[in-house]
C-alpha cells in the first residue's frame, strides 16, 4: 500500500468521491449562473442602482425628504402666526364692526345728501356766536338755516352718526384699519388659502411623500434586484475565491457517457497507431488479447464499459521481424481514444473510475504523443495499480509511479492529473500523490482508456473496466 494513501485513509484526508462530485456540480452551477448574471442587463442595472442608492448624495435626499414634515416647516409658522392673530381681540372686534349693519348705516349716513347739507349749515351756523343767534329776527334768512341746522342736527340718522363714531367699537375700527397686525392677517389669509400653499401643506403632511418619488423607485427596483437568486449568487461568489477553478480552467472536453452510446464525434475504437497504419486494432508481443473494433465498448447511459471476454477471436499483433501477423487469441479487449478528434498540449485531465483491479489485467487510462513518445498515465489497475509517467530507455521501460494499492475495490474515485509546462502532479478525490518535473512532456497528447490481459489466468470474467465521465480543462486565457 503507498504510504501516501494509508496517511491519507487512516487520518481521513481522502474526500469521498460523491462529496466533491456534490460540491463541484454545485459549484459549476453557481458559476454558471454567476457568468450569465454577469453579462446581464440586470447586473449592469444593478450595479448602477447601487451606486446610486450607496450614494451620499441619495442618503442625504431620502434624509432630509423623510425628516421633511408640516411642523418646524415656514408654513407651519404661517399658519400659527395666522391663527394667532385670528385670535386678537382688536383685530376680532375689527371684522365684527367691518361686518356690522352699523358701520354701513354710518357709512351711509357719511356721504349722504343729508350730511352734505348738514356741514354746510353748520359752516354758515358757526359764522355767528351763539348769542347772536339768539337775538336775531326770527323771519330773517340767517334764522331759517339755524332752525334747519338744529332740525337735522337732532335728527335720528345724526345723532347715530355722532354716537357711532364716538364708540369704542369705531374708534378701535379706524384704529386697525391700516394697522400692520390687519395687513399681516390678511396677508397670510391670502396666502394660506392659495392652491400652491394648501399643495405644500398637503405634501409635509403627507407620510409615504418618500415613497412617491423616483428615487424611492429606484431604491424599490434595487431591493428587488438584491432578493433575485441570480444576484444573491453573484455576491456571493463576487469576492469569493470559491470559483477559481472555473475561472482559471476551461472545459475543451467532457465525456458523461449518459447518450446510451458511445460518442463517435469524440472516440475512434481504434489506437492511434492502428487508424494510421493497417486501419485496425493490433495486438503487442505479450498480450494475450485481441481488440476488436468497439464489440467490447459498450455505454449504458450511466458509464463507458470496457470489457475483457474469455472468447477465442483472431486478430493482428506486432512481431519482429515479420510485422504485423493475424493470430488467434484466447481473450477480447477494447481500446477507446481521441487521436481522430482531440490532441492537448498542458491542461488538466479528470476522470472518474471505478477502482476494481483484475489478477493479469491492466485497466488504464493515459496520455500518449506521436510514437515513441512517454505514456502519461493517470491511472493503471491490475498487475500494478499505480499512476504516473512512464519513459522508454535503453534498459526498457523507466517508471516514475506511485502506487494507489489500499483504495477500496469497488469504489469510485477522481483521479485528476494537471500538466503545466514544468511539473506532472497527480491527484486523488483532490488529494496530491505524485508530483514530477523531469521529463515532462511539452507536445500535443490525446487520451486512451484500454484493458489488456498480460497473464493467465484471469480472474472473474467477464471483466468491465467502468469509467463515470472524463474531462479535460485547460487554462481559460487559451480557450
Amino acid at each position: 500500500m503507498s504510504f501516501k494513501l494509508f496517511f491519507a485513509s487512516t487520518f481521513g484526508l481522502i474526500k469521498s468521491t460523491a462529496k466533491i462530485e456534490a460540491e463541484h456540480e454545485a459549484l459549476l452551477n453557481d458559476y454558471q449562473m454567476f457568468c450569465e448574471f454577469e453579462q446581464s442587463s440586470e447586473q449592469k442595472e444593478y450595479h448602477e442602482l447601487e451606486v446610486l442608492v450607496k450614494s451620499a448624495t441619495f442618503k442625504q435626499k431620502k434624509k432630509e425628504l423623510q425628516s421633511l414634515m408640516l411642523k418646524g416647516s415656514k408654513e407651519d409658522a404661517q399658519l400659527n402666526e395666522l391663527k394667532k392673530l385670528g385670535k386678537n381681540s382688536r383685530l376680532q372686534k375689527f371684522y365684527a364692526t367691518h361686518k356690522s349693519e352699523e358701520l354701513k348705516r354710518f357709512e351711509k349716513i357719511s356721504g349722504s345728501e343729508t350730511m352734505k347739507k348738514y356741514k354746510e349749515l353748520k359752516t354758515a351756523v358757526e359764522r355767528h356766536s351763539l348769542a347772536a343767534l339768539k337775538k336775531m329776527d326770527k323771519q330773517s334768512k340767517e334764522f331759517a338755516l339755524y332752525t334747519e341746522f338744529l332740525s337735522l342736527r337732532d335728527s335720528a340718522d345724526l345723532i347715530f352718526f355722532r354716537d357711532f363714531r364716538k364708540s369704542s367699537g369705531y374708534k378701535n375700527y379706524e384704529l386697525m384699519l391700516e394697522s400692520p397686525e390687519r395687513k399681516r392677517f390678511e396677508e397670510l389669509q391670502k396666502i394660506t388659502a392659495s392652491d400652491e400653499f394648501k399643495a405644500r401643506v398637503a405634501y409635509l403632511e403627507d407620510k409615504h411623500k418618500w415613497e412617491k418619488t423616483e428615487e424611492s423607485l429606484k431604491e424599490k427596483r434595487f431591493a428587488e434586484l438584491q432578493k433575485m437568486p441570480q444576484l444573491i449568487n453573484y455576491l456571493k461568489y463576487k469576492h469569493s475565491s470559491a470559483l477559481d477553478f472555473f475561472k482559471k480552467w476551461h472545459l475543451v472536453f467532457e465525456d458523461r457517457f449518459a447518450s446510451g452510446k458511445l460518442d463517435l464525434q469524440k472516440w475512434q475504437t481504434q489506437s492511434h497507431w492502428a487508424s494510421q497504419t493497417i486501419g485496425q486494432n493490433f495486438s503487442q508481443i505479450g498480450d494475450l488479447h485481441a481488440f476488436t473494433d468497439g464489440k467490447n465498448i459498450s455505454v449504458d447511459g450511466k458509464s463507458l464499459k470496457i470489457e475483457v471476454r474469455k472468447e477465442r477471436a483472431k486478430g493482428m499483433q506486432w512481431r519482429i521481424p515479420f510485422g504485423f501477423v493475424e493470430q488467434e487469441f484466447d481473450y477480447t479487449s477494447g481500446i477507446v481514444s481521441t487521436a481522430g478528434t482531440e490532441w492537448w498540449k498542458h491542461g488538466l485531465l479528470e476522470a472518474k473510475v471505478k477502482y476494481s483491479p483484475a489478477n493479469n489485467l491492466v485497466d488504464a487510462i493515459y496520455l500518449l504523443g506521436e510514437e515513441s513518445s512517454p505514456q502519461i498515465n493517470l491511472v493503471e489497475m491490475g498487475v500494478k495499480n499505480r499512476l504516473g509517467l512512464l519513459s522508454k530507455s535503453a534498459d526498457g521501460i523507466q517508471a516514475d509511479s506511485e502506487s494507489i494499492a489500499g483504495l477500496k475495490a469497488g469504489e469510485y474515485y477522481i483521479f485528476t492529473l494537471e500538466w503545466t509546462t514544468h511539473s506532472l502532479v497527480w491527484k486523488i478525490n483532490g488529494r496530491e500523490m505524485l508530483s514530477l518535473n523531469q521529463n515532462v512532456p511539452a507536445f500535443k497528447m490525446h487520451l486512451n482508456a484500454a484493458s489488456i490481459v498480460v497473464a493467465e489466468p484471469v480472474d472473474h470474467l467477464p471483466h468491465r473496466f467502468e469509467i463515470d465521465w472524463v474531462r479535460f480543462y485547460q487554462h481559460a486565457d487559451k480557450k
